[in-house]
């Protein structure tokens, strides 16, 4: 099952690597199954995205776009070893919520494949975790280089996307995506809690019990 887990991470890595050409990710959250140690070969790869607060929904749009591109991102049909984009927050907004035992058991071991300068301000801002006794410290160690390259294509689209059309560009991407998430009946039908939408944190967990 090492063997099974290094190359479910070598996977990560090399998708969160790819994803540093995002506009406004800051920071790519590996968390789960992976970080809690209950990983099997059903199981995906989930990742909490931190987003350049007022441009969650850029970031969201060119996260989903790229993992669909290059054929990883989890779906319906398959799920096994894909990218679960299930959480997004702004860097504004560090703070997973609610406060339950759920959300400190899977997002205090989470382990940043790319990081910003951001993980830190996480840390602080998830210290309630520790009264349902779990410290928030990565429980998978990973290094991983931010590639020169794909940062400067990222700085480059960004000095595009910022401004009154970059402004502009979030809420008409805002609109599109609200509009599907507005036809996804599994959506609708979440129990409350369980989906929350806002321009400072996107949580899709429709059929998870536990939430």
């Amino acid at each position: 099952m090492e063997g099974f887990f290094q190359k479910r991470l070598k996977k990560a890595k090399l998708v969160a690597s790819l994803l540093q050409v995002v506009p406004f990710v800051r920071m790519i959250g590996l968390n789960g199954s992976m970080t809690k140690g209950t990983m099997n070969e059903n199981s995906d790869i989930d990742f909490l995205i931190i987003a350049e607060h007022g441009r969650i929904w850029t970031a969201r749009f060119f996260t989903i776009f790229l993992t669909v591109v290059i054929g990883q991102r989890e779906s319906k049909a398959v799920s096994a070893g894909k990218i679960c984009l299930n959480r997004y927050q702004s860097d504004q907004f560090l703070e997973i919520k609610p406060h339950n035992f759920y959300h400190a058991e899977t997002f205090s071991p989470l382990a940043p494949l790319y990081n910003d300068n951001i993980y830190t301000n996480y840390q602080k801002a998830n210290k309630w975790m520790e009264k349902f006794g779990f410290k928030v410290v990565p429980s998978v160690e990973v290094k991983l280089r931010n590639k020169a390259i794909l940062k400067g294509v990222q700085k480059v689209a960004e000095v595009c996307l910022q401004g009154s059309f970059g402004n502009y560009l979030e809420k008409v991407l805002r609109s599109y995506q609200l509009r599907k998430i507005a036809k996804n009946k599994e959506m609708i039908e979440a129990p409350k809690g369980r989906v929350r939408i806002s321009d400072w944190e996107l949580c899709f967990h429709p059929g998870k019990d536990h939430i």
